[in-house]
């Protein structure tokens, strides 16, 4: 039973994502507020002159206007970037400096644990549930006489331990993807303050 103390629902491990989430998300929000006259608008005009060049529909002259006006935009955008730099760079660190010291200790080995909790308890539960049905089974097959229902009753048997695997494999699988997910989470934020950028 002291293992299920240790075992938290999917709602408890929400409650304790959620501050760490609430946190970075405030520093993303900062972020994204530097990036939107910067390297935001930097991708959109680049993506804006290499479009041009590839549009047959615009004159050579209309071309040749947009390409101008958005290479005047992007040199100001590019100066908006240069100056959110650091900034940028000072409030990303902030967030993984956050992220190393409490996104592991608060949450990442809570949930771990209560994974390995739920997987050794779900192991116990299926030997059990295999050993409930081997006993019946047997008791079953001493009753019987005719060879006909020994069979039925054996291929019963068979299907019934079948059944309990697939439900066994299927918990198994559900508790490995809640330690990958939350094993994962940190680098879905860690990928959004950085643009993909990694070191």
């Amino acid at each position: 039973m002291a293992e299920n103390s240790v075992i938290i629902s999917a709602e408890e491990e929400a409650k304790l994502l959620k501050p760490i989430d609430e946190y970075v998300e405030k520093i993303q929000k900062k972020i994204d507020a530097l990036r939107v006259d910067g390297s935001d608008k930097v991708n959109d005009l680049k993506n804006q002159i290499a479009i041009a060049k590839e549009n047959k529909n615009l004159s050579k002259i209309q071309r040749d206007k947009i390409i101008e006006n958005s290479k005047k935009e992007l040199e100001s955008a590019k100066k908006v970037e240069t100056a959110n730099k650091e900034e940028i760079k000072k409030l990303v660190a902030e967030a993984e400096d956050y992220l190393a010291k409490h996104y592991k200790k608060d949450y990442y080995d809570v949930v771990n644990n209560s994974c390995k909790a739920a997987k050794a308890e779900e192991n116990s539960r299926y030997e059990k549930v295999k050993a409930d049905l081997k006993s019946e089974h047997q008791k079953k097959i001493a009753s019987l006489k005719d060879a006909e229902d020994i069979k039925a009753e054996k291929y019963v048997f068979k299907n019934k331990l079948f059944d309990a695997q697939m439900a066994h494999e299927s918990k198994i699988q559900e508790i490995k993807d809640r330690r990958h997910d939350a094993f994962m989470h940190k680098y879905h934020l860690i990928d959004l303050l950085r643009t993909s950028k990694f070191t």
